[in-house]
């Protein structure tokens, strides 16, 4: 399959890709939208330089996304880009992008929107295997990329001579042009590797899995892969599960774009399931990128994307991402924040039966200051802060939740504690490696060079 094996020790091949520091732009998880679903089912959004110009402008105005600090737009493999004959520089696709990309992302820019571009590692794209990938075109696809303007670029793992030293190589090329620009690695050999490998020190994102669909049994697949390794996410490092789905994917068999044709969404998914998909990327700190159409926001889309509890919670940089535990005898995902407060989201995995969920201060391990009479609770979805009464004399908060969904709380101690709680036994054991993976992620800093991992999505 072209695929090359490598044997060598990757942390050889990092040596001199990881000394640039570019700047701050992934310091915190990124949130932004991504062409793939959005016009049509997932793997059908055939971008147009009309769509990307309305869909920034509904990022920056209709949607109310940008306000909540929603600020990359990303177009994945559906620009279709060839060659030009004589310099080898890539051309995007002309009926697509009549005006060519440096005035499109020219537009992006001037509402104050970051813009992202996806390559591949071998010789060709994923989808359909048409488009040229960037090998042995490293330096020169970078220096293209860096001379529109491009903010991000997201490098799939396809085509033949696909290799982690082209990763590196890559990573390496975006950091010689002096500009700013992300690096996704989407999928590659560092999912293999504890701590994924050498992803973090040439890389700002990298995915967890495969592409994420407008499944639930996609979702579950998504947050199984950043469970309990998202400990090595961090300032300028994230772990990535793939756009959201949000709202639902696009409608009908497009082949085409029908630029009078309004977006619609064909949800695969329960609204229950969707707040646990925000739910669980929120507490796992991973970015939101999403996937559907949001110059037709609706009411679920809204209340989701848009939350405040919500992007909190993932925007805190300095928290480390979720642990697995159990509460009240369920699985649980728990994330100490910045500020002393908790973070706390129970799902409801049960396929047909509505089941009691919530946090059990016993189980959560927070020490002997949490207790039943001095906790806050902020129930996220309910919008509602339980000040007092909120715990049974057990320490125990629980309400009925519908299959799929989930409880998220925000715990908040009443009295005053000089220090944070203590971070999980986990946690502590792997604090020396992490220290060590942060340390490389913010050499890099924020920009050129990275590394993602999934299919184009």
């Amino acid at each position: 399959d072209g695929l090359v094996g490598v044997v060598l020790p990757l942390v050889l091949l990092v040596d001199g890709a990881a000394a640039y520091n570019n700047g701050p732009m992934a310091y915190a998880p990124l949130l932004g939208w991504q062409t793939w679903c959005a016009v049509g089912p997932c793997g059908t959004d055939l971008c147009t330089d009309e769509q990307i110009r309305a869909t920034a402008i509904a990022l920056n105005t209709t949607s109310g996304l940008q306000a909540k600090g929603y600020e990359w737009l990303v177009l994945d493999d559906c620009w279709h880009p060839s060659r030009d004959p004589a310099n080898d520089t890539l051309v995007p696709d002309p009926e697509r992008f009549p005006y060519g990309m440096p005035a499109l992302i020219a537009f992006v820019h001037s509402l104050n929107l970051k813009f992202g571009l996806y390559t591949s590692v071998g010789t060709t794209t994923c989808h359909g295997g048409w488009s040229p990938g960037s090998y042995g075109h490293y330096d020169v696809d970078a220096q293209t990329f860096a001379a529109w303007g491009v903010d991000y670029v997201k490098m799939d793992w396809c085509g033949d001579l696909r290799t982690p030293f082209g990763h590196v190589e890559f990573s390496r090329a975006l950091n010689a042009t002096g500009r700013p620009i992300v690096l996704e690695l989407c999928r590659g050999l560092y999912q293999e590797e504890d701590a994924w490998g050498y992803a973090p020190s040439v890389a700002q994102v990298w995915r967890a899995a495969h592409d994420h669909h407008d499944t639930w049994s996609s979702t579950l697949e998504q947050v199984a892969a950043l469970e309990n390794v998202t400990a090595w996410s961090g300032p300028f490092g994230w772990a990535y599960g793939d756009m959201l789905m949000t709202g639902g994917q696009g409608c009908g068999d497009k082949t085409t774009v029908n630029a009078t044709e309004p977006p619609t969404h064909c949800p695969g998914q329960t609204e229950a399931e969707y707040r646990s998909e925000i739910s669980l990327y929120a507490v796992l700190a991973s970015p939101l990128l999403v996937g559907t159409d949001v110059r037709a926001m609706t009411d679920l889309m809204t209340s989701l994307l848009l939350n405040d509890d919500v992007l909190a919670v993932n925007q805190d940089a300095l928290a480390k991402p979720a642990y697995v535990t159990s509460s009240c005898g369920d699985k649980a995902y728990v994330r100490r924040l910045s500020d002393g407060r908790v973070a706390v989201a129970v799902p409801n995995f049960d396929d047909d039966a509505v089941k009691h969920r919530g946090a059990c201060l016993d189980d959560l391990g927070l020490g002997g200051d949490w207790g039943a009479t001095n906790v806050t609770v902020r129930d996220v979805w309910l919008n509602t802060t339980l000040e007092e009464g909120a715990f049974t004399e057990d320490g125990e908060y629980k309400r009925p939740i519908d299959p799929h969904d989930t409880v998220f709380l925000i715990l908040e101690l009443t009295t005053d504690v000089l220090e944070a709680p203590p971070p999980p036994p986990e946690a502590a054991a792997s604090a020396e490696v992490d220290h060590h993976h942060h340390h490389l992620a913010g050499g890099r800093g924020g920009g050129g060079g990275g590394a993602s991992a999934a299919a184009a999505s």
